[in-house]
């Protein structure tokens, strides 16, 4: 989990096949995208003796790399930007841009719902959008909702534990009322909002329903798991559902993807030359099911067991023994 921009950059591809990410042209193989992230390469490791590896040893020192690239965390630098979550960015700015209350984007954990999130961000002009991402955590309240909305917004949050959803409400389409009069428009995006009760669901129809009579003054965006989906097909959400014109499902990544995806997060930590063969790519995208969150966690386990077997190529069966401790 950047940049602002309105519209959305088309997904060029050079012909190494890396996509340019946030708008910057596709490189042409590992040599332009080295020069894109400004790659100085580390030094190479030095030949490891045989036996056990020492204890202060580290595989990204061994490796070559300047960091982990497969660390468990949001980092802009790694973004990795394939069809999928461009079509999913697309089809969300077409939902802010013409007006229309909802849009939804699903996928199963970890499929990279949080990383289109962030690309919107960077896209959104501040000149004519309020942004506010909220972060739904299991449980959540309406007001409580209600107050993250207004905290991103940098609104001043009524204290006290009697504070009513109403009045929470009030003020916030006062201030979507007030953002329509300066020429901007809020665009609410909840994150993980296959969390959000049946009651917080209506609330954001409710929110969704502030308008004038030329257009809705709100544009909320979704980014659930897929389970999210079988709750919205039943009857009581059918208002809801009616509002959600544009949805793009996140599929995981093919197995040509996933060896680019690894091979930009690699070179982004410092390490042009190859480092998983072909055997262990097909061994990652087969143990993780193309899923960025499980690529990542099986690649650093099979650092960490290449390391320690001082293997300088990694093959399928070292994949293979990271997957078993998966």
């Amino acid at each position: 989990m950047d940049e602002t921009r309105v519209t959305q950059p088309p997904l060029t591809e050079g012909v190494g096949g890396f996509r340019g990410v946030g708008g910057m042209p596709g490189l042409a193989g590992a040599a332009g995208l080295e020069a894109l992230v400004q790659i100085e390469p580390a030094p190479a490791a030095a030949p490891a003796e045989a036996g056990a590896p020492s204890a202060a040893g580290d595989f990204v020192e061994f490796y070559g790399l300047r960091e982990n690239p497969f660390a468990d965390s949001v980092n802009p630098a790694y973004f990795y930007r394939t069809d999928g979550h461009e079509e999913a960015c697309i089809r969300m700015m077409l939902a802010v841009r013409h007006n229309i209350s909802m849009g939804l984007v699903t996928g199963p954990s970890g499929s990279g719902k949080t990383l289109v999130s962030q690309l919107l961000l960077q896209q959104l002009d501040p000149a004519k959008y309020r942004p506010a991402l909220v972060l739904v955590t299991p449980g959540m309240s309406r007001t409580a909702l209600l107050r993250e909305i207004l905290g991103e917004l940098g609104l001043p949050v009524p204290e006290g534990p009697f504070v009513r959803t109403q009045e929470l409400l009030r003020l916030l389409s006062d201030h979507i009322i007030a953002l329509h009069g300066r020429g901007q428009k809020l665009v609410l995006l909840i994150d993980e909002c296959h969390f959000l009760s049946a009651d917080n669901l209506h609330l954001l129809r409710t929110i969704s329903n502030i308008e004038i009579p030329e257009r809705k003054l709100t544009t909320c965006l979704l980014f659930a798991e897929d389970g999210f989906l079988r709750r919205l097909a039943h009857p009581t959400f059918e208002s809801l559902r009616n509002r959600i014109y544009l949805r793009h499902p996140l599929a995981p990544l093919t197995a040509a993807d996933c060896a680019q995806y690894v091979k930009y997060r690699l070179l982004v930590a410092g390490r042009a030359r190859e480092l998983f063969d072909a055997a262990a790519q097909a061994a990652l995208h087969r143990g993780s099911g193309g899923v960025c969150r499980r690529v990542n966690k099986l690649a650093m386990l099979a650092l960490v067991e290449g390391f320690l077997q001082r293997q300088p190529l990694l093959d399928g069966r070292i994949v293979d023994a990271a997957a078993a401790r998966l």
